[in-house]
C-alpha cells in the first residue's frame, strides 16, 4: 500500500510538470533587455541625450554660417532730404577668426557726413578682418563649439549611465521573479505531494491498512504546505507586478505578463568570469567607465575655457582691411585700383585686468575640484568593483557546495521513503526528510538567484550593463 502512495504522489507531479511545460512560454533574459532597451521610457529618454548633443553641436556650429546684413537710414525736415544711407553685404565667419566681409553702400543727401559720402553709383567692397592680438588663437565662438563638440561625447557617456542603471533594476526585478517562479513551483510541487498522501493515506485508513492517526499527520502536513505555497503565490505575484514596470510597448504603453509566460527552468546562466584576470586589469576597466569618461570629458571643457580665459589676457588688437570700387555699368570690376581701398585698426586693453585674472583663477579652481573628483570616482568604483567580485566568488562557492547539500537531501529523503515502504520508518520522519529537501532547494535558489545578481553587479559596477 506505501508503494501505491509513493507511485501516485510521482505521477500527479510528472502530470502537473508536463503540463505546465507544453502551456507556457520562456522569456528569457536577452528578450526581456531587448524589451527594454528599445520600448522603456527611460531607455528612450537616453536615447534623447544623443540627440540633444547633436542638436547642441548644431546649433554651435551655426555660429560659424554666412549671414546677410542690411542697414538703411533716411531723414526727411522741412521738405529736405536730409541723408539716404544704404549699406547691405554678407559676411563669412572662419574657424580661424578671421571675417570675409562684402557688400554694398550708398549714400545721398544735403547732410551726408563726408565720411560716409559715396560717388552716385555708390561702392562695393570686400576684405577681411582679423585678430592680431586676443582672440588669434581662441575665441569665444570657437571654445563654444569645441566644448559642444565634447559635450556631444558627454551625452553618449550620460546615455550609457541612464541604460546602466536602468539594465541593473530591470535585471534585478528580473532574477527576483525567476526565484519567486521556482519557489513557487517547489512549494506547489511539495503542496501536490502533500495532498495526494494525505489521500493516499486517507483511503488505506478508511480499509484498515493504515493507522488513522497517521492521516492527521499527513493533514497537518497538508495545511503547512498549502500556508508556504500561499506566501510563495504572494511572492510570485509582487515579482510579477515589479518585472512588469519594465515592460512596455512600442507605443509607449505598459504591458502586463501573460499567465503563460515564464521563466527559463536551467540552472546553466551565463555567468563565466576570469577573476583573476578582471582583477589584473582594473585600471583598464575603469579607464572605460562611462562616469570617469564623463568626468574627463568635463575637464576637457575646463581646459578649453582655461585656454579662453588665457586668451582674454591678451590685448585686443584687429585689423580690418577693404578693397572698394565705383561700379560702372553693373561691372563691379570694371575701374578697379589698388590705390582703393580702407583699413583700420582697434586696440583695447585693461589695464589692472582683474576680471581677467580672476575668471582665470576661477576656471583654475573647477579643474582643481574635478581632478580630485575624478580621483575620489577611480577609488570608489575601483574598491565596488573588486566588493563585487568577492561577492560573486563567495556565491560561487557556496552553490557548489549547496548543490551538495540538496543532493544530499534528497537522497536522505529517498531512504526515509525507501524505509517508509518496509515499514521501518513513520510518516512523520518522511515529512520531515521532505521538508528539508524543500528547504534546501529554496535556499539553492536563492543562492543561485544571488549570484547572478552579483554577476549583475559586476559589469553594472563597470559600466557595463548597456
Amino acid at each position: 500500500m506505501k508503494k501505491l502512495i509513493l507511485l501516485i504522489v510521482l505521477a500527479s507531479l510528472s502530470f502537473q510538470w508536463s503540463a505546465a511545460q507544453d502551456s507556457s512560454r520562456v522569456l528569457g533574459l536577452s528578450d526581456f533587455l531587448k524589451i527594454v532597451r528599445e520600448f522603456h521610457p527611460l531607455g528612450k529618454q537616453a536615447n534623447l541625450r544623443i540627440e540633444y548633443g547633436e542638436q547642441n553641436l548644431k546649433a554651435n556650429r551655426g555660429a560659424f554660417d554666412p549671414y546677410v546684413y542690411g542697414d538703411l537710414y533716411q531723414k526727411y525736415f522741412d521738405d529736405k532730404q536730409y541723408y539716404d544711407l544704404l549699406n547691405a553685404g554678407m559676411k563669412i565667419p572662419t574657424w580661424f577668426g578671421i571675417e570675409i566681409d562684402a557688400g554694398y553702400e550708398q549714400s545721398d543727401g544735403n547732410f551726408v557726413n563726408p565720411q560716409r559720402g559715396t560717388p552716385a553709383n555708390g561702392l562695393v567692397y570686400a576684405g577681411i578682418s582679423i585678430p592680431i592680438g586676443q582672440d588669434l588663437f581662441i575665441d569665444q565662438r570657437r571654445a563654444d563649439l569645441r566644448k559642444a563638440q565634447v559635450y556631444q561625447e558627454i551625452t553618449k557617456a550620460e546615455q550609457q549611465i541612464l541604460l546602466n542603471d536602468l539594465f541593473k533594476d530591470a535585471i534585478s526585478a528580473y532574477w527576483e521573479w525567476v526565484g519567486a517562479a521556482r519557489k513557487y513551483t517547489i512549494y506547489q510541487e511539495g503542496k501536490a505531494l502533500a495532498l495526494t498522501r494525505y489521500r493516499a493515506i486517507t483511503r488505506a485508513a478508511i480499509i484498515g491498512e493504515s493507522p488513522a492517526i497517521d492521516t492527521l499527520e499527513a493533514y497537518i502536513e497538508y495545511q503547512n504546505r498549502t500556508i508556504s505555497l500561499q506566501d510563495a503565490v504572494l511572492d510570485y505575484r509582487n515579482a510579477n507586478a515589479q518585472l512588469e514596470v519594465f515592460l512596455w510597448n512600442q507605443d509607449g504603453i505598459p504591458l502586463e505578463l501573460s499567465v503563460n509566460v515564464s521563466p527559463p527552468q536551467t540552472d546553466d546562466f551565463d555567468s563565466s568570469l576570469d577573476v583573476n584576470l578582471m582583477r589584473k586589469h582594473l585600471d583598464s576597466l575603469l579607464s572605460n567607465h562611462p562616469k570617469m569618461a564623463k568626468n574627463e570629458l568635463y575637464l576637457d571643457q575646463l581646459n578649453i575655457q582655461r585656454k579662453l580665459d588665457l586668451e582674454r589676457l591678451k590685448p585686443k588688437f584687429d585689423l580690418k582691411y577693404n578693397a572698394i570700387n565705383e561700379p560702372l555699368n553693373g561691372d563691379i570690376v570694371q575701374g578697379y585700383s589698388m590705390n582703393n581701398y580702407n583699413w583700420g585698426v582697434s586696440f583695447k586693453m585693461p589695464i589692472f585686468l582683474r576680471k581677467e585674472r580672476g575668471q582665470l583663477q576661477k576656471t583654475n579652481i573647477h579643474i582643481m575640484e574635478q581632478q580630485y573628483a575624478n580621483d575620489q570616482m577611480v577609488r570608489t568604483i575601483g574598491l565596488n568593483v573588486n566588493a563585487a567580485l568577492n561577492i560573486w566568488e563567495t556565491t560561487q562557492e557556496q552553490l557548489s557546495g549547496y548543490s551538495t547539500i540538496v543532493k544530499s537531501t534528497n537522497r536522505l529523503l529517498q531512504a526515509e521513503q525507501q524505509k517508509f515502504e518496509a515499514g521501518e520508518s513513520s510518516l512523520f520522519l518522511v515529512n520531515s526528510r521532505e521538508w528539508s529537501y524543500i528547504n534546501t532547494q529554496v535556499k539553492f535558489v536563492d543562492l543561485l538567484m544571488k549570484s547572478q545578481k552579483a554577476f549583475m553587479n559586476i559589469e553594472y559596477q563597470l559600466g557595463r550593463l548597456e
